[in-house]
C-alpha cells in the first residue's frame, strides 16, 4: 500500500471507532428527560440575615429590601478612564442588603460588621473600594451591627438613615457630563455641613456611631432630634421622617 492508502484506511477507521463509542454511550447512558430528577433546596440566608431582612424591611416599610446583591446587578459605569476595569470592579464587589427608592434605584447599601483577624488590610482595602464606588453612584454604605438586638429600633434607625442620604446623579437619558461635577458640589456642600461637628469624615465607611454623631449634631442644630425615642414599638412610626424626602 501507498501512504495515501494507509493514510485513508487509518482515518476511516478512526471515524468508525468514534461512532461506535458514540453509539455506545448513547445505549448505555440514554438523554434524561429529567423526571427523575429530584433536588434538594439549599440555604438562601441564614437565620442571623432573615432575623436581619425582617429589621431592615421594618426600618423601610413600602420599600424593596435585598439580600446578597452583587454591585454590577445594582450599578452601571456612568463615566470611567478604564471602563472595561471599572466594569469589572463591579463584578468583585458585593453588599448583604440593599434598599431601593420608589424609583426602584438603590438608595442605601448595608454590610453586616465582621471582625476579620486575617487578611485584614486586603479586606479593608476591599471595603474602602466597594464604599467609594457605591458614593459615587449616590448610594449611602453603612455597617450594621452582627445582631439586631444591638440596632436602634426601626424608627430610630431610619430617622438617623434620613441624615446620610446621598444625592442621586441623573440617569443616564437625563445627565449630562456635568453631572458628576454636580454631585461631588453636593457631596462637598455635605462634608461642610456635618464635618466641623462630628468626627465622621465623608470619606469614611459609615457606622453605627457615624449615624448617631449625624442625628446629635441635627438635635442639636434644630433643638429636636426627629424621632421618638420610645421603643415600645418595633415597627415604624408613620411620624418619623421619610428617607426619600416626604412624611
Amino acid at each position: 500500500m501507498d501512504v495515501l492508502t494507509i493514510a485513508l484506511v487509518t482515518a476511516a477507521a478512526l471515524v468508525v471507532l468514534a461512532l461506535g463509542v458514540w453509539a455506545y454511550r448513547r445505549l448505555t447512558h440514554p438523554e434524561s428527560s429529567g423526571r427523575d430528577d429530584r433536588y434538594t433546596p439549599e440555604r438562601v440566608l441564614t437565620p442571623e440575615q432573615a432575623h436581619m431582612l425582617d429589621y431592615l424591611q421594618d426600618t423601610f416599610p413600602g420599600q424593596v429590601v435585598l439580600p446578597n446583591m452583587m454591585l454590577k446587578d445594582m450599578l452601571t459605569v456612568r463615566r470611567a478612564s478604564n471602563r472595561k476595569r471599572a466594569e469589572e470592579r463591579l463584578n468583585e464587589h458585593k453588599v448583604d442588603f440593599v434598599v431601593c427608592g420608589e424609583d426602584g434605584r438603590p438608595s442605601f447599601a448595608f454590610d453586616v460588621e465582621q471582625h476579620h483577624l486575617s487578611d485584614a488590610r486586603a479586606k479593608a482595602h476591599r471595603v474602602k473600594m466597594k464604599n467609594r464606588i457605591l458614593k459615587t453612584a449616590g448610594v449611602r454604605f453603612v455597617f450594621l451591627k452582627n445582631g439586631i438586638h444591638r440596632m436602634p429600633s426601626p424608627a430610630e434607625f431610619r430617622a438617623q438613615l434620613n441624615l446620610a442620604e446621598l444625592p442621586k446623579p441623573k440617569p443616564k437619558e437625563e445627565g449630562r457630563e456635568s453631572a458628576m461635577q454636580q454631585l461631588e458640589s453636593q457631596f462637598s456642600g455635605f462634608d461642610h455641613q456635618h464635618s466641623s461637628h462630628t468626627g465622621f469624615r465623608e470619606s469614611e465607611i459609615m457606622g453605627m456611631s457615624g449615624l448617631m454623631d449625624l442625628n446629635r449634631t441635627s438635635g442639636r442644630l434644630n433643638g429636636n432630634s426627629g424621632f421618638d425615642h420610645r421603643r415600645g414599638d418595633s415597627r415604624f412610626d408613620g411620624n418619623s421622617l421619610d428617607v426619600r424626602g416626604g412624611r
